[in-house]
């Protein structure tokens, strides 16, 4: 994860992190276009613009092999002969690009209705390239940068990928960049402690929410990583709940206490076997934050469906599950009637009501 090249020598943990993130969401992404119920001529595109050469220097697969594992695993589902997948992998190194389509010519099997778009190309020409396909408004998009030293995500780039339709993407930003965001004019004044390196991905985040435009609701969701004295980070986005849904299952699996880090990003020292304890000094501060905004909006009648409990799940970076202590309670203390425990992520085009008492 440093900006020399980590593909000769094993990954670190940080960078195993990062893989895992990316291949978790990968698992959670596939299916959903791969369900039953797809149109048939169906197509989806999947980028990696810095595949590198498939393995570290211990064989470990890089993020290429990743993705193409957890598309192997859906060849049984329904709609699988439906859908046409093409994955790009891309590398400015043309010696990297020859070892992975070695690798993928040697050891992965063939599968139907999938294609390789494997191409030696830096990233600015590799994106110019894909630009007719991101535009694709009947293509299912997943983007993979994982670019390393200076950002190539720059405000044209995040643009265009939150324009792009059915297009869910995550980019990987290193310190050095990262760093930036406290120092940029327009942000520095909202973060609470400038000197906290450990909020720095916060910073970033509310940087690239000011480039979204304010009739759009769009989704994104930051997952640091710490290596040493630096912290590394992940952004992810996505035009949809759904896509939104998925990594934040993703990112709390990977996180107990806020489903944002790898590290004890708020400093509570607090263990996860100590998660069930009753005592608010054993419940992580953003799990609070949450818990009393949803109840106050519950009760003040701002929220009346499930939907709504939803978007104000997915504002603080909380699982759906994580609304259900709080509709419990106002529920069994005659505040509000409704019949779910917590919110269904497939009822988004017919939410239940909530009605308070």
């Amino acid at each position: 994860m440093s900006t020399g090249d980590f593909h000769n020598r094993p990954f670190d943990d940080g960078t195993l992190t990062k893989l895992e993130i990316f291949e978790l969401y990968a698992r959670e992404w596939f299916p959903v276009f791969l369900a039953q119920n797809v149109p048939s001529k169906s197509i989806i595109h999947v980028y990696d613009f810095f595949a590198g050469p498939g393995t570290d220097s211990s064989n470990k697969p890089g993020s290429p092999l990743r993705i193409i594992r957890q598309l192997q695993n859906c060849q049984k589902l329904a709609a699988w002969g439906k859908v046409k997948t093409h994955l790009h992998f891309f590398d400015k190194s043309s010696q990297k690009i020859n070892q992975l389509k070695q690798i993928i010519d040697e050891q992965v099997p063939k599968m139907s209705n999938v294609s390789y778009d494997i191409k030696s190309l830096a990233f600015e020409e590799a994106w110019e390239k894909s630009a007719q396909q991101l535009n694709d408004q009947h293509a299912a998009k997943l983007v993979f940068i994982d670019q390393t030293g200076v950002s190539q995500v720059t405000d044209d780039v995040f643009s265009r990928l939150v324009k792009s339709q059915t297009c869910d993407f995550l980019f990987f930003i290193s310190s050095s960049t990262l760093y930036r965001f406290l120092e940029h004019p327009a942000i520095s004044l909202k973060i609470s402690r400038p000197d906290d390196y450990y909020h720095v991905h916060r910073a970033a985040l509310d940087y690239y929410r000011r480039l979204i435009p304010s009739a759009q609701r769009y989704y994104l969701a930051p997952f640091s990583i710490k290596k040493g004295a630096n912290i590394h980070g992940i952004i992810f986005g996505s035009g949809h709940p759904r896509g939104m849904d998925k990594f934040l299952q993703v990112a709390w699996k990977s996180d107990e206490m806020t489903g944002e880090a790898d590290f004890d990003i708020n400093r509570e020292n607090i263990k996860p076997d100590q998660l069930r304890l009753p005592h608010p000094d054993f419940r992580p501060s953003k799990i609070l934050v949450f818990e009393k905004e949803l109840e106050n909006l519950l009760r003040n009648g701002s929220i009346s469906t499930e939907l709504d409990v939803i978007q104000v799940c997915f504002d603080h970076g909380m699982k759906r599950k994580h609304a259900e202590p709080v509709l419990k309670k106002l529920k069994e203390g005659n505040i509000i009637n409704l019949k779910f425990r917590i919110p269904d992520i497939k009822r988004l085009n017919s939410p239940r009501p909530i009605r308070l008492i």
